[in-house]
């Protein structure tokens, strides 16, 4: 997919997520595209689940899919990036360190530059390709390839994380609006994390604050069983959501 067209269809979400169900002729108006265009990227958004089209309007499927990391990835950059940098000081020397896929993840990673005797565990396809770049000792993970995400699952994956001590992981979440504890969207994440919670000695879970708006189906975990949540600046609503972590770190 072209960089002209995924930023097309990032501005089409975020008109999407704030207006809700549109009139498709109004869409094309608000990104100055041909209606033609218009419907060619809301087909190729209907066939990746995250789009419905519906007499003439779209709207959002809200919840269960993941939205490919690259649309993410443009989203709310500057406050994931003040977060994963500010959550990645917590790495000293020596540490085995995992890092999570995402969209939050990979902006702060230029944070770890300087740090010595480092390795960087990842089953992340785009965390592996910029520790490369940034020289940094990697493990990266095998298993089965979550396109979408960018990522790769199932027992491969699990199986090496049972033979690695590792001090710090650095989680992420699609968002946890009405729930007890962190989410997914995808159950494939589900058995890598917990046996991340398992094998870790510290826990952080790094999101920016539109994950407290927003609903995933599948909780890895309980808000008590992370040690550390970095996060952008909250209300007072939002702390007592989370609550039972024990540290939060809020990051204008």
């Amino acid at each position: 997919m072209s960089q002209k067209r995924e930023e097309r269809h990032h501005h089409l979400r975020e008109i999407l997520l704030r207006q809700g169900r549109t009139k498709i002729k109004d869409l094309a108006q608000q990104l100055s595209v041909t209606p033609e265009t218009l419907r060619a990227d809301l087909n190729v958004m209907e066939k990746a689940g995250l789009v419905i089209k519906e007499h003439g309007f779209a709207r959002l499927k809200m919840g269960m899919v993941e939205s490919p990391v690259a649309m993410r990835n443009q989203e709310n950059q500057d406050e994931k990036r003040r977060a994963m940098s500010f959550a990645l000081t917590l790495v000293r020397d020596g540490d085995v360190v995992f890092i999570d896929s995402g969209s939050t993840t990979l902006p702060g990673l230029p944070a770890l530059v300087g740090k010595k005797d480092l390795i960087v565990v990842t089953n992340s396809l785009l965390i592996a390709n910029e520790c490369v770049k940034l020289d940094l000792k990697i493990v990266m993970i095998g298993g089965f390839v979550f396109n979408n995400g960018m990522r790769t699952y199932g027992n491969f994956a699990t199986e090496l994380i049972d033979h690695l001590q590792i001090d710090i992981a650095f989680l992420g979440t699609d968002g946890f609006k009405d729930s007890l504890g962190f989410t997914t969207c995808n159950e494939n994440e589900m058995g890598l994390k917990r046996h991340l919670i398992n094998r870790s000695k510290k826990l952080v879970v790094v999101c920016d604050e539109s994950k407290f708006e927003t609903k995933a189906p599948f909780s890895f975990c309980r808000f008590s069983e992370i040690d550390v949540l970095v996060t952008n600046k909250l209300s007072p609503e939002q702390r007592k959501t989370v609550g039972a972590v024990p540290t939060v770190y809020e990051i204008d």
